[in-house]
Formats: C-alpha cells, sequence, structure tokens
C-alpha cells in the first residue's frame, strides 16, 4: 500500500511507539511489583547481587550488537561502552560494574561477593534468553533489544522516573541510604538520558523502509518481554526473603 509520509514522519511515528512502550514497561504489573514491596537489608542485597549479572549480561550483548553492526554503529556502540567498561577518568569514576560494587558497601556487600554471585534459576533463564535474542537476530533486531533497556532508564522519556531513581528512591525511604551514596543508580540517573538517544540516532540512519523499523520494534518489544520476566520473578525472589 502506497503512502505519503515522509521517512522522518515514519521515524517519528516510531519514536512515539517507543516512548510508549518505555512507559507501559513501567505501568506494567512486574515493575509494580517490584518499585512497591517493602525493602529490607537482605532483600536489597540480594537485589544488588542479581542486578550484577545483569549489568554483566548488558555487556555481553552490547558486544554482541556491536560485533555485527554496520561500522558507523560500532562507532557509535563502542563510545556508548567506553564509561561502562572504562569508567570515566577525568572525574574519577570507575566503571560501571565497579559501581555497582561500590553501590552495595552500605549493605556489607564486597567485591567477592559480586564475584560468587550464583543467578537464581529466574534471572539464569532470562540472561540466556537475551543473549540468544542478541546472538540470533538481525543486527538491527540485536541493536535494539539492547538500546531498548537504556529507553526504560531515560529520565528524558518516562512519566514515572527511569528504573535507576524508582528504585534508588525506594532504598532511601525504606532503609534511609541516600541516593548519592548508591552510585550506580546515582550515575545511571544521568548518563541514560543520554545512552536512550542511541536508539533513535540509529534508526534515523539505518530504519527507513518499513522492515527495518519493524526489526527495530521486535527487538524493543522482546527484549521487554523479558525484562518483565526478569524484574517479576527478582521481586518475588526479595519478597519470600523474610530476613
Amino acid at each position: 500500500m502506497k503512502t505519503n509520509a515522509k521517512p522522518t514522519d515514519n521515524l517519528k511515528a516510531l519514536e512515539q511507539e517507543l516512548i510508549k512502550l518505555a512507559n507501559d514497561q513501567h505501568d506494567s504489573y512486574a515493575y509494580e511489583h517490584l518499585f512497591t514491596i517493602p525493602l529490607t537489608v537482605a532483600r536489597v542485597r540480594l537485589h544488588h547481587l542479581q542486578k550484577s549479572l545483569w549489568v554483566l549480561n548488558r555487556r555481553e550483548c552490547w558486544a554482541y550488537a556491536q560485533a555485527t553492526a554496520p561500522f558507523d554503529v560500532k562507532q557509535l556502540i563502542w563510545d556508548h561502552e567506553r564509561e561502562e567498561l572504562h569508567g570515566d577518568q577525568e572525574r574519577d569514576m570507575g566503571n560501571h560494574y565497579e559501581l555497582e560494587i561500590q553501590q552495595g558497601e552500605p549493605f556489607e556487600l564486597y567485591p567477592e561477593d559480586y564475584a560468587s554471585a550464583i543467578p537464581s534459576d529466574g534471572t539464569l533463564t532470562c540472561l540466556h534468553a537475551w543473549t540468544h535474542l542478541a546472538k540470533d537476530s538481525p543486527w538491527l533486531k540485536t541493536f535494539a533489544a539492547s538500546a531498548a533497556l537504556e529507553m526504560t532508564n531515560s529520565e528524558e522519556i518516562l512519566r514515572k522516573g527511569g528504573a535507576s531513581r524508582r528504585m534508588a528512591q525506594r532504598i532511601e525511604e525504606d532503609l534511609g541510604i541516600t541516593i548519592n551514596r548508591q552510585q550506580s543508580y546515582k550515575e545511571h540517573i544521568i548518563a541514560d538520558v543520554a545512552h536512550a538517544n542511541i536508539m533513535m540516532e540509529v534508526a534515523q540512519r539505518h530504519a527507513q523502509t518499513k522492515p527495518a523499523r519493524q526489526l527495530v520494534l521486535e527487538g524493543a518489544r522482546e527484549s521487554w518481554a523479558i525484562d518483565r520476566i526478569y524484574r517479576d520473578n527478582l521481586a518475588s525472589l526479595m519478597e519470600a526473603h523474610t530476613g
């Protein structure tokens, strides 16, 4: 069917759909479940250890996206991942896995705890699902699957605030640990506004056709489906921990 819509109009519609889906994610039962349960030190310890495994999986999935993407997108991903993997020496900030470890210190979590963290059955299943999505999809779908998770942390587009802010606020409310002492969340509240923009930057270059835009939506929707399972499972694990 022919259409008079310009490519820019189609990209705007794509962006609006992605923003809607990102907000829908925060309205989902899984997100509400995770961000409303009462927190204890033991529950946050469990959360942080399982989340650290998710952080490592993000690095793997972005690496798969970079490996298969066109050269210009490889450059964008490299720039995106540089701080995640290497930190920011000018700001004396470690890489983002190190920030996760530092964030655990108020809960008496130390590097050896993170090194020996064991994924729950649900976490393990979701991490394998994300890896499968990253490894075995067309490059644009692989890219979108990772970029979508940046959008669920963007303060710029989300009505309820990003996932980092929501969890940081819950920890501050229930346990008195200020956001300034939650190094990873504090950094991502700011950084992921810019990180989320990578989705549409790549779409503007490579999603001018309807099939390409469909791949972007497929990658985002499938990644967010896995994400809902991951968040709900994590909330259930925390609820079951009565210590």
